[in-house]
């Protein structure tokens, strides 16, 4: 059991339910909060929890003797920045498994507020991070004056609705890379290209994933484009959308999608997929002669890694204190993180 005082907001949407069970499995007895209060006290007696409900706006008040918040309740783009704030207020480390680009910007500039507040914080402990992060971490490590890198992954399932209605509502953003350090707006399907994953190559198009802001923090790499693997039909479809995110980012068009998602994906994917559907990432760092160390990554569903991820950097406060401040998962949690861990395998090819 842990030392630290836990809180998992969001408890009973699909990931929070599993990163509850990951935490029980590991001893913990964590504090279950969310905004529906009939929801939470569910789901809290039902494993004889501490519970709380209150809205986001309402949380500096409920975090006073908390150590450790797990915040697992999208969209981040509303729930991250008020709960950041109140564990600043707090003295709370904050902790989040988003994937969304405004979310990092926003805990980075609060870096130094949460320095001298003594407080960690740390969004992406989820799989649109951690994987990346570290194989980035790894690969800067192999070849440290690399000037670029690539990142792909491939979820290997279907997302969840959760995942599917963020990805909806980013449409109209279009797509992001890095250059020279500086976050630049790119086209949607900028790039596609086949990927050699440890089983087998595949068709993969760029897409704005959270590394292409936390990798140059990760690593110092200022150039960065990240790609998500899917069938070739998709990925030229994706270019051929650009044009359209307009009318894809009007209100009923985004009504319409997000509808669409609820009938056409489950809650999230069964335990059997969980079990059994893998994810794998692939990497290539080059630096400014042209020399080049590429990489793999073959890890658990995407549901499970992130469940495993949170509650593993959760339990990092028990053993040491991390330098206060903003942290990407490298950062916090150490390039060799996931060395050795079941179900993790890396391949550095240098």
């Amino acid at each position: 059991m842990s030392a630290q005082r836990w809180m998992i907001y969001g408890c009973y949407g699909y990931t929070g339910e599993l990163v509850v069970l990951e935490a029980l499995a590991k001893g913990h007895m964590p504090v279950l909060a969310g905004r529906n209060a009939a929801r939470t006290q569910r789901m809290a007696e039902s494993h004889n929890l501490e519970w709380r409900a209150f809205g986001v706006a309402d949380a500096a008040g409920q975090l006073d003797d908390i150590d450790v918040l797990i915040n697992c309740a999208g969209p981040f783009g509303e729930t991250a920045a008020p709960m950041m704030q109140a564990c600043l207020q707090s003295k709370t480390h904050y902790l989040d498994i988003t994937g969304e680009i405004p979310v990092f910007q926003h805990a980075q500039s609060l870096s130094a507020q949460a320095a001298s507040a003594g407080v960690v914080l740390c969004p992406g402990l989820g799989f649109d991070i951690v994987p990346t992060d570290m194989l980035a971490a790894n690969l800067a490590h192999a070849l440290p004056d690399a000037s670029e890198l690539e990142l792909a992954f491939d979820f290997g399932a279907l997302p969840s609705q959760g995942t599917a209605r963020t990805a909806v509502k980013a449409i109209p953003a279009g797509g992001m890379v890095r250059r020279q350090g500086e976050l630049t707006p790119v086209p949607l399907g900028y790039r596609i290209r086949k990927v050699n994953f440890p089983r087998g190559t595949q068709s993969a198009v760029s897409f704005p994933w959270g590394d292409v802001f936390t990798a140059q923090h990760s690593t110092g790499i200022g150039n960065t484009i990240v790609y998500f693997a899917m069938p070739a039909l998709l990925c030229w479809s994706q270019k051929l959308t650009h044009p359209l995110r307009g009318l894809l980012g009007t209100r009923p068009m985004q009504k319409a999608l997000l509808k669409l998602v609820g009938w056409l994906l489950p809650t999230g994917p069964s335990q059997a997929t969980r079990t059994n559907a893998g994810t794998q990432f692939w990497g290539r760092v080059t630096n400014p002669q042209g020399r080049e160390v590429s990489g793999t990554l073959t890890a658990p569903s995407v549901y499970l890694l992130t469940a495993q991820c949170v509650v593993a950097a959760a339990e990092q406060f028990d053993t040491a204190t991390p330098a206060s401040g903003y942290h990407t998962a490298s950062t916090l949690l150490g390039r060799e993180f996931l060395h050795g861990r079941d179900g993790y395998v890396m391949h550095i090819n240098s």
